[in-house]
């Protein structure tokens, strides 16, 4: 293989299954603490896994403002619970809300927090799939003078059905709520209206100065008629990878479609894209052309690259920008040349056989060309990207450990957390694992990215593996800091 290079040289041992990886990068990770959060953190005995405080489409789980660190959870008792710290030697105290119980087994029904740095609420969404919401807002100033107030529930109000008290209207049928700062120090929240296969994606905006929140609007679209070689849909769902603002403050989404009559083997397809300079209000295309109606499967210029439902995709992965505004997604799915080498065949697998998937990273260039590398990784769980200040990215995953067996085809009974990393001065073709924390850890990896901005700490989520079904585990906090050697 001396005439080959590193790079298909990394992607030919990958395909045949030895997990080093040719090219080396510089790139190292340092573990500078791990700290618990909770002793006895919930697990459950669900169809969808048995994880409820770390799944890939949290955002967010962990969030960092003003010095003070925040997670939210699941405890034992099965009580919604916000847990903050000083980093890196602040114990963690916990606010356990004990006027609502979690009461079925859904792994969808996770928990997500947002900080609005504008007026210092802390504000959270949680248990639903297909749901009405699920919400309660902080005292203002409670992030940002988080030593002068007193950590208890008192300084939450109370459950809403409606983002605001004084609507008319619940919000129903809500799904996969998640949280993000906005440019001006407000929040959006996004949500999903309606299920899997038949949905809508629909945002509302936090206004600081008024601590009031719009409307919710809906910003895509499931009608339209998708024909492929394996049959015809009516209707689907988007969903994203995320919501990131860049340095001129335009809006920036990516999603992967799933239809509704997507047989048992075959559902998601494509990458799409679009970008807002209103936050989220009207949208452009890649080409920077406004969407003349709501982002549908027949959008002019949305979909930015081919990937066909026969090859796997998974949805819900990550996403970031780079400091020239570039924006990254790194998803898995398989290929023809991997589906071969693992010797199945195209849809046998409806995420493909394990071993066939690979970690591809898609990203935009600053002309808006889309560029495409299957990386030497084999996946595991679904990613989440960090990109430091230098333009390298960090991955963090979850994979199999040996003995561990597979569940719902996308889970795993216990794994490990994985950092991987690519430099940019390689071009991100040079992908190496550069840490492996054993575990056994039952959750996706989801960590902090506010105190990675801020402080160049990646703080992750892990929580352990019970030896019985929903027996409470630890749930904890890694923290790295990366250099060269």
């Amino acid at each position: 293989m001396k005439n080959l290079s590193p790079y298909i040289i990394a992607l030919v041992l990958s395909a045949i299954g030895l997990t080093s990886i040719a090219q080396e990068n510089n790139l190292q990770a340092i573990k500078i603490d791990d700290s618990q959060v909770d002793a006895l953190a919930l697990t459950i005995d669900g169809r969808f896994g048995q994880s409820i405080n770390g799944q890939a489409f949290q955002q967010d789980v962990v969030a960092s403002h003003k010095g003070f660190q925040y997670v939210s959870y699941y405890d034992s008792q099965r009580k919604v619970c916000i847990a903050r710290r000083k980093p890196p030697e602040g114990n963690w105290e916990i606010i356990k809300f004990d006027d609502y119980k979690y009461d079925n087994d859904d792994a969808h029904n996770t928990i997500s927090i947002g900080i609005a740095p504008g007026d210092g609420t802390i504000h959270i969404a949680f248990d639903h799939h297909v749901d009405t919401l699920h919400y309660r807002v902080s005292q203002k100033n409670a992030a940002n003078n988080p030593e002068q107030v007193k950590w208890e529930a008192a300084l939450f109000g109370e459950i809403r059905d409606r983002l605001a008290n004084y609507w008319s209207d619940i919000i129903p049928r809500v799904t996969y709520p998640r949280f993000f700062q906005t440019p001006s120090g407000g929040l959006s929240f996004r949500y999903r209206q309606n299920g899997s296969g038949n949905g809508e994606n629909m945002m509302a905006e936090y206004n600081v100065e008024t601590s009031t929140w719009s409307k919710p609007w809906q910003i895509d679209d499931s009608d339209g008629i998708y024909r492929d070689d394996l049959n015809e849909s009516p209707r689907r769902n988007a969903y994203p990878n995320g919501y990131d603002y860049d340095s001129k403050g335009n809006l920036h989404t990516t999603w992967v479609w799933r239809e509704k009559n997507g047989n048992s083997n075959a559902s998601n397809h494509d990458l799409s894209y679009m970008y807002s300079e209103n936050g989220g209000h009207s949208w452009k295309n890649n080409a920077g052309e406004d969407l003349k109606r709501l982002a549908y499967i027949h959008s002019p210029g949305i979909k930015v690259a081919d990937i066909s439902r026969k090859h796997g995709l998974m949805n819900t992965h990550g996403q970031a920008i780079d400091s020239k505004d570039r924006l990254h997604v790194i998803m898995w799915h398989c290929s023809d040349e991997t589906i071969a080498a693992s010797g199945s065949k195209l849809s046998e697998h409806r995420w493909g056989k394990p071993e066939a998937r690979r970690y591809h990273h898609y990203w935009r260039t600053e002309s808006g060309k889309w560029e495409h590398i299957e990386t030497p990784l084999v996946a595991g769980s679904r990613p989440k990207v960090f990109i430091d200040k230098d333009d390298n990215i960090f991955l963090i995953y979850g994979a199999k450990s040996e003995d561990a067996e597979w569940a719902h085809e996308i889970y795993f009974d216990s794994g490990q957390l994985i950092i991987a990393a690519a430099t940019a001065g390689a071009k991100w073709t040079d992908w190496k694992i550069i840490h492996t924390e054993k575990g056994p850890f039952l959750n996706e990896m989801l960590g902090d990215l506010y105190r990675w901005k801020t402080d160049g700490v990646l703080s992750i989520l892990v929580q352990g593996y019970p030896e019985k079904k929903s027996a409470p585990t630890p749930l904890r906090i890694l923290d790295f800091k990366f250099q060269l050697k």
